[in-house]
């Protein structure tokens, strides 16, 4: 884990948590990496060996190790072996993940676990994880070292935040003001001990009540307002670094999110807290509580340099004990961030998914594994929570002897005339006390601060994503006719993964309806998703209407482009907002007309709040085929240039279908529909069959035969 200062010179093993869902064998190749010199970044190698949702086999591994200059050896082993294994190595842990190997030990064996952090495991636990490959790398002779990426930046999150510097410096200068007061404060008891008790003067001590409690009042008022500016500020940033985060977030390519779990990038906002709160008040706070320790320690050391020394060094102990300890909070915390994280993603699949538990009757199964992974973010909060139970301990046993003694040689020095007064110790004793209040608070925002790295590593995975390149007036820039060509396109979702489609030369004319059909899983929602410029191949190329596509055309092709695909989500909000899709212009005739073409008005003129009636991605009270007819709407609404169906009228039924098939048919745009059943494959001008990577057009002639082929198959009348 991080330190501090290396003050051995050793190389360290990092910890590499994993964003993506199948990505553990690309962190454990940095962690490698890293170890031996070359800090590469895990978005770099993402960009540079892609992986798909299925992740990584071993022989992609032995290939991207070799592409980084290390030389593998790929072993089979004994458990009782690894002793013997060079570490770091990458272990096959549970069949189906990657752990790195940091070293073994008598009672077992210490692993960075992309899932989990660092974790120690004895022989017993390890036996029931461990599958017997290991994969040793050793730098070759192609192996250089390279510097580090720069990692996340707060001006990153928070470059373009309003008024953030007046703010600022307004907040500084109430603390100034506001530490003035407190130092004053102490002067009070000196005064009225020294002087107007050991006078007995009344006035003095009436003069010095009043002042100071003007003083006080001032404090209080000064303490206020500070608070008033820091939330100020902090709700300021919090909004507009959330907002910088969410616009990057929703900018960012399609397959970032289907590599993501949703309650993994819900955590990774949220740690966006943390960094606002270091920003607002722990920089200031920071910076004042330094600046006040240095004048509280000057202060003691002109009452007392011998006071003093022993003062300071209580707090230098304090300083160390909790340095030389911050390693294992730090890698706690990081546990807990992780743990919280698989917890929050599962309570949100569950609840998403609360329909399919039921009907298979597995409540108990879930809530038992949420029970599991809220139990490891409770293990780790307890862990951290006794940690702190043991410092806050620790420091009062430092402040109470530190006190004891401090008190026992300031009466001596007051018994013996060395004039040390009573009332110069009532003062030592607060500013001692404001000294160690102030160094403690610092140590404390330090480590904050340090704990920082934690969550900008996390909020760097959405951070450091590369977003679309699009503009803003790119839809005003191209009209599109609707004529789409694919040239020798080749297209894989990971580095290591065969093509789903290999070598694909496809022409669709302006105004033509194409259907593209074949075996499931054949590439028929992939290639939809190249030409709506969702994917980028691999090899090969795509022409708009006879254009080269670059990327800041896609984003103006899709505002023409009207598509029901088969993962489609309905919003929470009315069915009039659905199928507008929140337009801010909503136009309702617009809206009447799309439903009416997509055999939906009737349907929803049936229902009591008709198109104000609620639904949403958790549910509503729509039917499948309802639904999908809604779909159409909000596609239809738009009034595309080209529409896209992927299986877009598979929950109709055979003469709702029909009708759907005509209007279609009857549309003068592009249409390209995925389609395996027989109404919109008969109605289309071109088909093409998909398969094993390939495309081939289907001749009329032997149109009908596929269309008995499926309908026979599916048991469906044609």
């Amino acid at each position: 884990m991080d330190a501090f200062i290396n003050f051995t010179g050793k190389r360290r093993l990092p910890v590499i948590t994993g964003a993506e869902a199948a990505e553990c064998g690309l962190c454990c190749m940095t962690m490698v990496a890293r170890y031996h010199g070359h800090d590469v970044d895990l978005n770099g190698l993402r960009q540079r060996f892609s992986l798909s949702i299925s992740g990584a086999s071993l022989r992609s591994l032995m290939g991207f190790a070799d592409a980084l200059g290390f030389g593998t050896r790929a072993l089979r082993v004994d458990l009782e072996a690894l002793p013997e294994v060079k570490a770091p190595a990458i272990l096959h842990w549970d069949l189906n993940h990657f752990v790195v190997l940091k070293k073994t030990t008598r009672k077992g064996i210490i692993i960075h676990d992309p899932a989990y952090g660092a974790r120690t495991l004895s022989w017993k636990d390890a036996s029931r994880h461990f599958t017997g490959v290991v994969l040793e790398l050793s730098p070759s002779a192609e192996f250089s070292k390279v510097k580090a990426e720069k990692p996340t930046r707060l001006r990153s999150l928070w470059s373009k935040l309003d008024g953030f510097w007046t703010s600022m410096v307004q907040v500084l200068l109430l603390s100034i003001a506001l530490q003035i007061a407190v130092f004053a404060a102490p002067f009070y008891l000196q005064l009225t001990v020294d002087q107007a008790i050991q006078t007995t003067d009344r006035d003095l001590l009436t003069v010095l009540a009043v002042g100071f409690g003007a003083l006080l009042l001032i404090q209080v008022a000064l303490t206020a307002l500070r608070s008033w500016a820091l939330m100020a500020i902090g709700q300021l940033m919090g909004y507009q670094m959330t907002g910088n985060l969410v616009r990057h977030l929703l900018r960012l390519p399609v397959s970032y999110f289907e590599k993501r779990h949703v309650g993994d990038i819900l955590s990774r906002l949220q740690s966006v807290g943390p960094i606002r709160d270091a920003i607002t008040a722990g920089v200031i706070t920071s910076v004042i509580d330094g600046v006040m320790a240095i004048i509280a320690a000057i202060i003691l050391f002109i009452y007392s340099p011998l006071l003093a020394f022993i003062v300071l060094g209580g707090l230098v102990l304090t300083v160390v004990l909790t340095f030389v300890l911050y390693p294992f909070q730090r890698e706690r915390t990081a546990e807990q961030i992780i743990a919280s994280a698989k917890e929050q993603t599962h309570l949100v699949e569950s609840v998403r998914a609360a329909t399919t538990i039921k009907l298979m009757g597995r409540e108990g199964e879930r809530e038992a594994a949420w029970r599991n992974h809220f139990a490891d973010v409770t293990n780790t909060g307890f862990s951290i929570g006794k940690y702190q139970i043991g410092m806050t301990a620790v420091q009062s046993l430092l402040t109470g002897l530190i006190l004891i003694l401090v008190v026992y040689l300031a009466a001596r020095m007051i018994l013996a005339g060395d004039g040390f007064s009573v009332g110069m110790l009532f003062a030592f004793m607060s500013y001692r006390q404001t000294l160690s209040d102030r160094v403690l608070a610092l140590i404390n925002q330090v480590i904050a601060f340090r704990y920082l790295t934690l969550h900008l590593e996390r909020v760097g995975d959405i951070v450091h994503a590369e977003r679309e390149v699009t503009s803003d007036t790119s839809g005003t820039l191209f009209e599109p006719d609707g004529a789409i060509e694919l040239k020798n396109i080749s297209f894989s979702y990971g580095a290591s993964d065969r093509n789903v489609l290999e070598n694909v030369s496809l022409t669709i004319n302006a105004g033509e309806c194409v259907a593209l059909t074949g075996t499931s899983g054949g590439g028929k929602t992939t290639l939809l998703k190249l030409l709506l410029g969702l994917y980028q191949p691999n090899e090969g190329d795509i022409y708009l209407d006879g254009k080269r596509a670059t990327p800041e055309m896609w984003r103006a092709w899709r505002d023409h482009v009207g598509v029901v695909a088969q993962d489609d989500q309905l919003l929470s909000g009315s069915l009039a907002d659905n199928i507008a899709f929140f337009d801010p212009d909503l136009d309702m005739a617009r809206v009447q007309e799309a439903a009416a073409l997509a055999r939906i008005h009737e349907d929803i003129l049936q229902m009591p709040m008709q198109y104000l009636s609620l639904v949403g991605d958790m549910g509503s009270a729509l039917s499948g085929g309802q639904r999908q007819r809604v779909l159409l709407a909000r596609a239809l609404y738009r009034r595309p240039r080209l529409l896209f169906l992927d299986e877009g009228t598979a929950n109709l039924d055979p003469k709702t279908e029909a009708e759907i098939a005509d209007l279609i048919q009857s549309l003068n745009i592009t249409r390209v529909v995925v389609a395996h059943r027989p109404a919109l494959i008969q109605r289309a001008d071109t088909v093409y069959s998909i398969g094993r990577g390939s495309i081939s057009s289907v001749s009329k002639e032997n149109l009908p035969q596929l269309v008995s082929t499926y309908a026979a198959e599916h048991n469906i009348v044609t």
